[in-house]
């Protein structure tokens, strides 16, 4: 490594993204210990052990940096504090394998971030391997889902015979009269948005039968609706141009009422998983070219920020929230007493 690259200090963008990592990886942690003690397949455990052992590495990395750059590392979340000893088994196997394959696809799209911001040759180094990692184990799990029969594919189309070109302006209408036949890259965004909806309802369901506190049980379950109320609107877009509904898996939650995990870590899960729902509908609002579309993940992104933000006000309250890296408020400290 050049010397005088390491003698850079990090970059307020390096400092986040490592930040983050580092408390995502601790959320994944705590959820794969109670995955790995209550599994009842024993084909899923080896992708299970490797979920955690890449989430402990890539913390054990953060963690090694930061004390080199004397940089405060995060308190994220412990397994001891956050995780229940010996608790009954909340999700079946499937909705395991479901929420890996899940944190796959968001670990390398936050990793690619991460070695795209970041200037330092240490730091590309880092993530280029951590999204080197997230796409194996992507593939491990798909494999595995392949192999068992499991894996829900995008619905398939007739090949295109010819290129064309659009003749008239109404292509992008969908307010009234006939809609035109959805297009391949919308039907792609709208079915991972009824795939992550329909994750997100499940660990709704799961976490409302198990939270500890009135308040929060309720937002799980204002989280549940919410998530059947997405996915029926996508529905009917899907089943108006006769595209084929893809087959639904697994994912039930379990009848226990014992909770796993402490509540603290629940609504974070549900934090991050509405954060990662504003960012797929914006990636669908990006590509649609139906402004009927448009308007829906425009109704569903405000939904989402909402409720995040509402999610984000209950761990404020209860002092849960920790404090992201932040820069100096300067009129504050002029007017710190000497």
């Amino acid at each position: 490594m050049n010397k005088k690259v390491e003698n850079v200090q990090l970059t307020s963008a390096e400092i986040s993204v490592l930040w983050s990592t580092y408390f995502s990886d601790s959320m994944v942690v705590c959820i794969m210990t109670h995955f790995i003690d209550t599994h009842l397949d024993p084909e899923i455990l080896p992708i299970l052990e490797k979920t955690i052992h890449i989430a402990k590495k890539h913390m054990n990395e953060v963690e090694q940096l930061f004390l080199k750059e004397k940089i405060a590392v995060p308190e994220a979340f412990k397994v001891e504090k956050h995780v229940v000893p010996n608790a009954p088994k909340l999700f079946s196997d499937m909705f395991y394998m479901q929420y890996v394959l899940h944190m796959c696809r968001f670990g390398i799209l936050s990793h690619s971030a991460g070695f795209t911001i970041s200037a330092r040759e240490d730091v590309r180094k880092m993530y280029k391997d951590f999204m080197d990692e997230a796409s194996q184990l992507f593939n491990d799990v798909v494999d595995s889902m392949q192999e068992k029969g499991t894996f829900v594919r995008m619905p398939f189309m007739t090949y295109p015979s010819e290129s064309d070109f659009i003749e008239k302006e109404k292509f992008m209408t969908g307010w009234f009269g006939r809609r035109r036949s959805l297009l391949a890259i919308e039907v792609t965004h709208l079915v991972m948005n009824a795939f992550q909806n329909e994750l997100g309802r499940a660990t709704c369901v799961g976490f409302s039968q198990v939270a500890q506190d009135q308040e929060i049980r309720d937002y799980f379950l204002r989280g549940k609706h919410q998530c059947k109320h997405i996915l029926n609107s996508i529905h009917d877009v899907l089943v108006e141009s006769d595209v084929p509904n893809a087959m639904t898996w697994d994912n039930s939650a379990t009848n226990s009422t014992v909770a796993p995990f402490s509540d603290q870590l629940m609504l974070f899960v549900m934090a991050a998983l509405s954060n990662l729902g504003m960012l797929t509908y914006g990636s669908g609002l990006s590509v649609t070219m139906r402004r009927d579309i448009s308007a829906m993940y425009a109704n569903f992104i405000i939904k989402a920020g909402a409720f995040g933000e509402d999610g984000l006000n209950l761990m404020i309250e209860r002092r849960w929230m920790e404090q992201p890296p932040h820069f100096e408020d300067r009129d504050r400290l002029a007017k710190k007493e000497k």
